[in-house]
C-alpha cells in the first residue's frame, strides 16, 4: 500500500476507535457506530443516486427528447443502430480500461465482493458503473436501474468501510447499507431498499444489521425528495384506477395460472441471457467491441420492429420500458392487443440480452416489470375476452404479472411484494400480487435452482446460502451426528499412560475426570505436542498439569450452532458430549470437523 494510502487507513482506524470509545462514554454499544457510518453512507448514496438519475435524463433527452421522437434520432430509423452503438462503444471502454466490474447488471459482482473479499469494492467502480449504465440507458440499451444503483451504493458503504478499517462482518452491514440507500433514492421505495439489501445480500434480519440499513434507506430516500420534491411511486395509479378494482377471491386459481406462466417466462430470461453471455464469451473479438456488436444487433431489431409498425419513435423494447409499463396499468392497456404484448415480452428478453448478454451494463429489474406487466396484461386480454373477468380487473393482472415475474428471477418475494406496492401505491391488488409472486418464486425454483443473480455466481464456484441454510445448524442435534467414543483419562494419571492410549486408539483429545468419575477438563493435542517437546520431562508428567479446565459440554440434545458457538469460545479442536439426562456422564467427544461435514452434507442434499 503507498504511504499516503497508509496514512488514510491510520487515521480512518484511529477515528473509528475514538468514535466507539465516545459511544462506550454515553452508554451506547460498538454496534451503534454503524448507524452513524448508515446515516453518512445514505446521504452519500442519495446524492450518488439523484446524480445517476440525472445522467440518464440527460443522456437520453440528447439521444431521444422528450417524447422518443426528437433529440438526435429524430425519427430516422438508422439512428436506432448508430446511437445505441455509440453508447455501448463508450460503456466498451469504460469497462475495459477503468473498471472490468462495470459491465453486465452488477448484482453478482456486489454479492461477490462480500462472499469472497469481504465487501472490498474499489471507488472506482461506482464512477464508472454510474456512466456507463447511464449512456447504457439513454442510448436505447434494454437495462433498468436497479443493478447500476445497487453497484454503485455499495461502492460507496465499501469506501467509507475501508477509509474506517472496519471488521469483515461490519464491512458486509455497509455494503448492504449501500445497496438499500441506492434502491430507495431511485425507486423511491424505501422498504423494498432496506428488504432488498438484507433479503439478497446479508440474508440477516437481526435488530444489528437491520438498524444500519434502516437508517441508510431513509435518509438516502428524505435527501431524494429534497432534491426532487414529490413523493409518489414511478408508477402510481390515479384515484379511479385504484377504486376501480376490488379482488375477489374467485379468482386465486387465475392468479395461480399466472405464477406458473411468470415462473416459465422469468426461467426463460435467465436461460437466454446466460445462454446470450456464453456465446459472447465465445466471440473472437476484443473485450471492449463486445458490446458494441450486441448493441448493432439491438438496433437492427429496432429498425426491423419500425419498419413493421410504420411508426418511427423509439421501440418500446429500448430503454428502461417505463412508459410501456404505465399503458399497461391504465385505459391505455386495451389499445394493445395480446399478440402485441406478448411480442414486447419476447422482444424485450431479446433486447436485454444482446445488452447486458455481450457486456452492456445495467440492471434486470426494470425489464423484469416490463416483462411481467406485458406477459400480466396480455393474460388479463385474454381472460376478459372469454368473458372470465371485467374490465376493471384487467390491469391488475398486469401489475401482478410485474411482482411474479420480479419474483422469479429474483427469488425474492418478499422484496418483489413490496416494491410492486412502492412502485403503485396500489393496496387492493396487494392479495393476489402476494400469492402470485410466492407461485413464480416456487415454480422457478423447481424449474432452475439459481435466481438471475446466483447462477452466475454459482458458475465461479461461489455457493450461496439461503435464508434456509443458515437455519440448517439450528435444525441438527448433536445426537444425529456420528460423534466418536471419548477416550476417557483419569487426572492423576502419569502423561505416559495418555501417550500409550493415544498410540493404541489414533487419537490426540482426551476427556478428563476427577477420583469421582466427574468430568473437569480436556486435553488436546496441542498441549501433547507441547510436552513432547522435552521427553526427558515426560516421565515426570501428569495428567493434571496438561489439563485445560473450563471448557464446556455439549449435551446429545444440544443444536449445532450452540456447540459451534462453544468451540469459538473455548477454542480448542473437540468437546466432550453429555448424556441428556445426566449431564455428569460422558458419552463421546465430537469435534469441529464432523459439524461442518454434516453441515456440507445437508447443503447437498438441499442442492441435489
Amino acid at each position: 500500500m503507498p504511504r499516503r494510502g497508509r496514512r488514510f487507513a491510520l487515521r480512518g482506524r484511529h477515528l473509528r476507535i475514538a468514535v466507539t470509545k465516545l459511544l462506550a462514554r454515553i452508554g451506547f454499544k460498538d454496534e451503534y457506530f454503524l448507524i452513524l457510518v448508515s446515516i453518512v453512507i445514505g446521504g452519500a448514496t442519495g446524492l450518488g443516486a439523484h446524480a445517476f438519475y440525472w445522467l440518464i435524463e440527460f443522456a437520453h433527452h440528447k439521444c431521444y427528447g422528450q417524447n422518443g421522437v426528437a433529440g438526435l434520432f429524430a425519427g430516422r430509423g438508422y439512428m436506432l443502430v448508430v446511437l445505441p452503438a455509440a453508447g455501448a462503444l463508450l460503456v466498451g471502454l469504460i469497462t475495459h480500461y477503468f473498471a472490468r466490474e462495470a459491465k453486465g447488471h452488477g448484482v453478482p459482482e456486489v454479492m461477490d465482493a462480500i462472499y469472497r473479499r469481504g465487501g472490498v469494492i474499489r471507488p472506482r467502480v461506482a464512477v464508472a458503473k454510474a456512466v456507463a449504465s447511464a449512456f447504457t440507458i439513454g442510448s436505447g440499451g434494454s437495462a433498468g436501474t436497479e443493478g447500476p444503483i445497487i453497484q454503485i451504493g455499495a461502492a460507496i458503504g465499501s469506501t467509507f468501510g475501508q477509509l474506517l478499517h472496519v471488521t469483515r462482518r461490519q464491512m458486509g452491514v455497509l455494503v448492504a447499507c449501500g445497496v438499500a440507500g441506492g434502491i430507495s433514492a431511485i425507486f423511491n421505495a424505501p422498504i423494498a431498499g432496506v428488504l432488498f439489501a438484507l433479503e439478497i445480500f446479508l440474508k440477516d434480519f437481526s435488530f444489528r444489521t437491520f438498524s444500519p440499513v434502516v437508517f441508510s434507506s431513509v435518509l438516502s430516500c428524505s435527501l431524494t425528495h429534497a432534491l426532487r420534491p414529490g413523493d409518489r411511486g414511478i408508477f402510481e395509479l390515479d384515484t379511479l384506477q385504484k377504486a376501480a378494482y376490488v379482488f375477489d377471491g374467485s379468482e386465486l386459481p387465475l392468479f395461480l395460472v399466472l405464477g406458473m406462466v411468470c415462473a416459465v417466462a422469468s426461467v426463460a430470461f435467465i436461460r437466454a441471457l446466460y445462454a446470450t453471455e456464453d456465446l459472447c464469451d465465445r466471440l473472437q473479438m476484443p473485450g471492449q467491441l463486445k458490446p458494441l456488436f450486441g448493441a448493432v444487433l439491438l438496433g437492427l431489431a429496432g429498425v426491423a420492429y419500425c419498419s413493421l409498425s410504420e411508426a418511427y419513435v423509439a421501440p418500446p423494447f429500448f430503454g428502461n420500458g417505463y412508459p410501456i409499463i404505465q399503458q399497461t396499468l391504465g385505459s391505455e392497456l386495451f389499445t394493445l392487443s395480446t399478440t402485441l404484448l406478448l411480442a414486447i415480452c419476447g422482444l424485450k428478453i431479446v433486447a436485454t440480452c444482446f445488452t447486458l448478454g455481450f457486456g452492456g451494463s445495467g440492471g434486470i429489474f426494470a425489464p423484469s416489470l416490463l416483462m411481467g406487466a406485458a406477459v400480466g396484461g396480455a393474460f388479463g386480454l385474454g381472460l376478459q375476452w372469454m368473458g372470465l373477468i371485467g374490465e376493471s380487473s384487467v390491469t391488475a393482472y398486469a401489475l401482478v404479472g410485474m411482482a411474479a415475474l420480479v419474483a422469479g428471477t429474483t427469488h425474492a418475494p418478499l422484496t418483489a411484494i413490496v416494491i410492486l406496492y412502492e412502485l403503485t401505491r396500489q393496496p387492493l391488488v396487494i392479495l393476489p400480487v402476494m400469492f402470485a409472486a410466492i407461485v413464480a418464486t416456487i415454480g422457478a425454483q423447481l424449474l432452475l435452482r439459481d435466481s438471475i443473480y446466483t447462477l452466475k455466481l454459482r458458475r465461479r464456484g461461489v455457493r450461496m446460502g439461503t435464508l434456509a441454510d443458515l437455519t440448517i445448524l439450528k435444525r441438527i442435534t448433536v445426537e444425529e451426528v456420528e460423534y466418536e467414543a471419548a477416550p476417557i483419562v483419569e487426572l492423576h494419571d502419569p502423561l505416559q499412560r495418555l501417550l500409550d492410549r493415544a498410540a493404541e486408539l489414533d487419537t490426540a483429545n482426551f476427556v478428563v475426570v476427577g477420583d469421582d468419575g466427574c468430568y473437569v477438563g480436556l486435553v488436546v493435542a496441542d498441549d501433547i505436542k507441547t510436552a513432547l517437546l522435552q521427553p526427558e520431562a515426560v516421565p515426570l508428567l501428569l495428567v493434571d498439569e496438561l489439563l485445560r479446565t473450563g471448557v464446556p459440554t455439549v449435551s446429545r440434545s444440544e443444536a449445532l450452532d450452540s456447540v459451534l458457538d462453544k468451540f469459538a469460545q473455548a477454542h480448542v479442536p473437540a468437546l466432550a458430549v453429555t448424556a441428556a439426562a445426566d449431564h455428569s456422564r460422558i458419552e463421546g467427544l465430537i469435534t469441529h470437523e464432523v459439524i461442518i461435514a454434516r453441515y456440507q452434507q445437508e447443503l447437498d442434499q438441499q442442492a441435489g
